[in-house]
């Protein structure tokens, strides 16, 4: 295994030394060198916050975050890593680094930050730096930081997952299934929302802080919030509905899923199976050529059948999604891309120079509005709530069934959640597969 994985991180940095030895070209630059990050501590306080490298650092080098660390990428020449571990006795320092992606750079240990200038090519050469510490970088002499063409050629480019990056992503899937059936069965035992979260994170084998994202653990009508933080102590009276949207990480690359449950069956239950079912039927409309945005569109005309198979809103399908009724009960966009970060970069690019496609005009949550290609990973959310704020804005409307929507807003909602590689010849499924193969 460990072979395999160096052969993918060794062809991975073919493709981004590629990338950069382009992009640097095209912007008349020698080299780039990307800082890791710096700690941050409280306000008034000596307290750390947990520390996560800068994102572009994590796409070239796999260790876990260390902060203080350098990454010098020159066409031509080996990329070096200046290696942050300082000669400390309060805290234990990052390890020498001794893994399958070791043998791509040239490892330069450095025990104070300041010895990173040293690692800096010579003078005369045309630098710019990846950092979100600018001063520190002009005060090395680097006055070009975070060059907009620079960034947005980067951006463009992470769209297209290398194998490698697939990999990873299909291996953070199989860890988010574990850990979801672990909150299911959580759920199903009548555990409190900081219960489930907790059985998720050793069903992950995560702390909180690794999670890629603030999981949403939410039972009953508390679901209607789309991102409900905090995570009850108590039970509830009655536990009737649970919504988790979780993830994990892998390697600095994560999953994003999303699962909702019904104590008993019910037309809330069958509301979840009629959900999953468009969400598995509308999946098998992706392919390479595929607008994004006309997927997002279609699966509101789906969500306008359910509403009105269901009776919770008056009407055809057709009649109910022209009222625009849909965006009150699915007020969110489709999907996102994923990679490093949860919400992966140049979802509304529409160009390697930066063209911003805008939020979509009557879809404004909209995140990814590009036509689909192969290579790129994203996800595929559909929702369905009864959330207070949005139907009072549909109060005395004699087309919504208030008797059975009143019956139903206890339960809060729907959301499920799927991650999907986009192949030469259609998709891929990386989260159905990985709850499969727990049988």
């Amino acid at each position: 295994m460990t072979n395999r994985w160096k052969e993918l991180f060794s062809d991975h940095i073919e493709q981004l030394t590629e990338r950069y030895t382009t992009i640097l070209g095209s912007c008349e630059l020698d080299a780039l060198i990307i800082h890791s990050g710096a700690e941050k501590s409280r306000y008034l306080d000596n307290k750390i916050y947990p520390f996560w490298a800068h994102t572009h650092f994590r796409q070239w080098v796999a260790a876990e975050s260390n902060a203080h660390c350098l990454l010098v990428i020159r066409p031509g020449h080996k990329p070096i890593l200046g290696w942050y571990q300082p000669r400390d006795y309060w805290h234990a320092p990052a390890q020498i680094p001794d893994d399958y992606w070791v043998d791509s750079f040239a490892i330069e240990v450095i025990r104070t930050p300041d010895q990173l200038q040293n690692l800096l090519p010579e003078e005369g050469l045309r630098i710019a730096a990846l950092a979100e510490d600018e001063a520190l970088m002009q005060s090395w002499g680097v006055t070009v930081v975070n060059p907009e063409k620079v960034m947005h050629a980067l951006n463009w480019h992470r769209a297209y997952k290398t194998t490698y990056e697939q990999e990873l992503i299909r291996e953070a899937n199989k860890i988010a299934a574990k850990a979801h059936s672990a909150a299911e069965k959580a759920f199903h035992n009548g555990d409190t929302e900081l219960q489930i979260l907790l059985k998720y994170l050793q069903a992950a084998d995560h702390r909180e802080c690794e999670l890629p994202f603030p999981a949403t653990v939410v039972l009953n009508e508390r679901a209607s919030t789309l991102h409900c933080s905090g995570y009850k102590r108590v039970p509830d009276e009655e536990a009737r509905s649970f919504l988790i949207d979780a993830g994990t990480t892998y390697r600095h690359y994560i999953a994003d899923v999303t699962r909702t449950y019904a104590a008993k069956p019910g037309i809330f239950a069958d509301l979840i199976a009629r959900m999953d079912k468009e969400l598995l039927d509308i999946i098998s409309t992706l392919k390479p050529g595929v607008h994004y945005t006309d997927v997002h569109i279609d699966m509101h005309r789906r969500i306008a059948g359910m509403l009105s198979d269901f009776g919770i809103v008056k009407g055809s399908a057709e009649e109910i999604f022209e009222k625009k009724y849909t965006h009150t009960f699915f007020p969110h966009g489709l999907g996102h891309f994923i990679g490093i970060n949860t919400h992966d970069v140049a979802g509304w690019q529409l160009d390697c120079e930066g063209t911003d496609a805008g939020k979509h005009p009557e879809h404004p949550f909209l995140r990814l509005q590009r036509v689909l290609e192969p290579g790129m990973m994203f996800t595929v959310e559909p929702g369905l709530y009864f959330i207070e704020t949005l139907l009072a804005e549909q109060e005395g409307n004699k087309d919504f069934n208030w008797n059975l929507i009143n019956q139903l807003r206890p339960y809060g909602g729907i959301r499920i959640e799927d991650n999907i590689l986009i192949t030469e010849d259609g998709y891929e499924n990386l989260t159905r597969p990985a709850f499969a193969r727990l049988g």
